[in-house]
């Protein structure tokens, strides 16, 4: 019932914005010369968001065996995501918190990344399924905008960060040879993960913002009233059609064909 009457007081909002008298209210009203009144409340200063593609290599079984050639990924699933310095979560050492650095907001995210295969065991000449997993840590930058020419602090330093996932899983994995650039005594095979991230952070802090007030007296009343003069109270009909009675003759209403004023 609750939601309904919620409802009923939008719509009824709604038309009485529409309705043309409070309209010219209105125009009348912004065309009113306005002064800046400068208060302090918490503001968006900036937002933005990125979306991630970070490719990692598992060279290793959980048994600690090199990844077999012929392994073939069955699932791949992203868990134990933290944003270092949001919430509970603290910073570990060496690891920066989140922090504003030019256009973008930087912060550390870990996880960790676990995949099902399957491979031919020659040693049970049979097919078993085996498992793969690592924690990583990355740094990321989303870039972010200004918005409405930022903010205007009192203490530049004393902003808040506020990072929020979109999005995360394993979207692709996949086994091949060992990609150059890593150690030969690495495992000749590698399973290639993508791990797709998605993130909006924004930036906010107390700043001077400036409320619009009217120089003069904003709203002109809709009618003049002279001193004890009172203006009946009016709406106008939906209807153009009607049989009106009065109490001094009910009925009159009742009648078929209702008679016309």
């Amino acid at each position: 019932m609750e939601y309904m009457d919620d409802m009923e007081f939008i719509t009824k909002a709604k038309e009485a914005w529409t309705n043309p008298e409070i309209q010219a209210l209105a125009r009348r009203c912004f065309h009113k010369k306005f002064n800046c009144t400068p208060v302090i409340m918490e503001k968006v200063c900036a937002s933005g968001r990125k979306c991630f593609h970070d490719i990692h290599y598992l060279f290793e079984t959980e048994a600690g065996c090199p990844i077999p050639a012929d392994a073939c990924p069955i699932n791949c699933v992203v868990s134990n995501f933290a944003i270092c310095g949001i919430g509970e979560e603290l910073c570990p050492c060496g690891v920066n918190c989140p922090r504003r650095i030019g256009e973008c907001i930087v912060f550390t995210v870990k996880y960790k990344v676990r995949v099902w295969f399957e491979y031919f065991d020659s040693t049970c000449n049979c097919l078993e399924v085996g498992m793969a997993s690592e924690c990583f840590t990355r740094e990321l930058a989303v870039p972010v905008e200004d918005i409405d020419g930022g903010c205007v602090l009192c203490n530049p330093e004393a902003v808040d960060l506020c990072i929020r996932r979109i999005n995360l899983d394993c979207i692709r994995a996949v086994v091949v040879p060992r990609p150059e650039g890593f150690p030969r005594n690495f495992s000749p095979f590698a399973i290639e993960l993508t791990v797709e991230k998605e993130f909006f952070a924004l930036e906010s802090g107390r700043s001077i913002i400036c409320i619009p007030t009217c120089a003069k007296e904003c709203i002109d009343l809709p009618y003049p009233i002279s001193p004890g003069e009172c203006i009946p109270f009016e709406r106008e009909s939906k209807c153009n059609d009607f049989c009106q009675e009065t109490d001094l003759e009910p009925g009159r209403c009742a009648q078929c064909p209702p008679p016309q004023p």
